[in-house]
């Protein structure tokens, strides 16, 4: 596979790509999936159960984050776009992402629970304010990076798929099999997930993962740094008028706005299953560490084994029709799920019925991570297109801040209903009403996130034949 990648590749030609490229780039989603993973899935009961804080007061801290990420994705990207560096626009900040990434995430998971209630939600806030920011410096020019390595409709999303197996698989681990291994009870922590032994465990593995994964995807792609490199004559000095002009009619392109919201709302739904679910399958359904294993085990492996399905549904009918079947399927997840929330004293006697949850909305949800970001780079090509200027860094930067955000206005939400519904992290056992709406909550705001989605994407209408004859309008400029 040999490409013309944007504004640059239009006037040379980068090296010829492989699956083995594509895959060495992919795994560096993995360490960042697996460390914003642990994030997403334990750091609400991590707080709020094993350290006791409040849960307005953890989301507090997430909503101070959501300001400082309003401001640093798109700036970032916008950075990144505008940056001239023998290392690389990309590849520098894919390498100081990586480090800081790998520093922060230990502090995060390192509180020692005797010390105060002020220096916990200290020490909480600096950190996560810190790990969002190396966060941010490492994926909105990864995430740009991955679009500049092919301008096919097609491979595309291949890439964007290839990838987001690596991304599930790091769920699968932080989920499944991380309940398996530093859950286990023990004499004095009968429940493994109150253990804070087990969270420092956590942070070490996933800190080294980062560390391996992002000089693995820097050291594949390095030998495309100068052909993909900005030179000095195209690049220009940074002007913040400049960037907010780019960023105004980025979120102006009618297509690239509809899979912002789109997806936005898509991972707000997974942010819902991701930070309330622990809650609600320890104690509505009593379920213990093996059984949670299993459960969100299965639901990530069909997740990453359905991607061939997605890649081939989105070449064969388009990429919004795959988008909006999966979202389909995922709302009767949600369903599902509702209807066994009323019937928990069965579930709770056999846990295998949540099996049927899995793998409905582990199908559904599958194609959701994966298609729209190689979406987002056909509505870079519009860009081009109308503007004659490419803004990968910027448009990915964008996108990383609509899923962050979700994933902090998840945290904010549901730690203040955990506090409305009584939720008493003390109680070995909640009360019956407090269970059953940990469940509804679940459900229900899925549901309405995915629904939400869909409205979305309902106007979305860049299809391969579109794509194609943008191309060859922007090829002609440059002949």
């Amino acid at each position: 596979m040999s490409e013309m990648i944007g504004s640059i590749s239009t006037k040379v030609k980068i090296a010829s790509l492989n699956l083995w490229i594509i895959i060495g780039y992919s795994t560096g989603y993995f360490g960042y999936g697996f460390v914003t993973q642990m994030m997403t899935t334990y750091l609400v009961f991590y707080a709020t159960v094993v350290l006791n804080i409040p849960g307005g007061l953890i989301g507090l801290i997430i909503a101070i984050s959501i300001l400082w990420d309003a401001v640093s994705d798109p700036l970032m990207g916008y950075i990144s776009d505008m940056t001239v560096s023998k290392f690389g626009r990309r590849h520098v900040y894919i390498i100081i992402g990586t480090i800081g990434i790998a520093i922060t995430n230990l502090m995060l998971w390192n509180v020692r629970i005797d010390i105060s209630m002020e220096y916990k939600f200290i020490w909480i806030l600096l950190a996560v304010l810190l790990i969002k920011t190396f966060v941010t410096i490492f994926v909105t020019p990864y995430s740009a990076l991955g679009a500049e390595l092919s301008n096919d409709y097609d491979e595309r999303t291949i890439i964007q798929g290839t990838k987001t197996v690596f991304y599930l698989s790091s769920f699968v681990i932080v989920t499944a099999v991380c309940m398996f291994i530093y859950f286990r009870p023990t004499d004095m922590y009968p429940l493994g997930q109150l253990n804070p032994s087990a969270y420092r465990k956590i942070s070490i593995l996933s800190s080294l993962l980062m560390l391996g994964t992002g000089f693995l995807a820097y050291l594949s792609t390095k030998k495309f740094i100068p052909q993909l490199q900005k030179t000095k004559t195209e690049a220009t000095q940074f002007h913040f008028s400049e960037f907010i002009s780019s960023l105004k009619f980025c979120m102006t392109l009618d297509n690239y706005r509809h899979i912002f919201f789109g997806f936005l709302f898509t991972n707000l739904a997974s942010a819902v299953i991701s930070a309330v679910g622990l809650h609600t399958f320890t104690y509505t359904f009593q379920m213990n560490n093996y059984e949670i294993g299993i459960v969100l085990g299965i639901q990530f492996l069909v997740c990453i084994v359905a991607q061939p399905f997605w890649i081939k549904i989105a070449a064969k009918s388009g990429k919004i029709y795959a988008v909006n079947l999966g979202l389909k399927i995922s709302i009767v997840g949600c369903l599902t799920l509702l209807v066994f929330t009323f019937m928990k004293g069965q579930v709770v006697m056999n846990f295998e019925y949540l099996l049927i949850y899995s793998v409905i909305i582990g199908f559904g949800t599958s194609g959701l991570f994966s298609i729209p970001l190689s979406m987002v780079a056909d509505t870079v090509d519009e860009q081009e297109y109308i503007t004659g200027d490419r803004n990968e860094g910027l448009y990915y930067g964008m996108i990383n801040f609509g899923y962050k955000i979700s994933q902090s206005i998840a945290i904010i939400v549901l730690g203040i209903f955990l506090d409305i519904i009584r939720f008493d992290s003390s109680l070995p056992f909640q009360e019956s009403y407090t269970t059953t709406l940990l469940g509804v909550i679940l459900s229900v705001a899925s549901m309405l996130t995915f629904i939400l989605a869909t409205i979305a994407y309902k106007k979305y209408n860049v299809d391969k034949e579109r794509i194609e004859f943008i191309q060859a309008e922007i090829k002609r400029r440059w002949t």
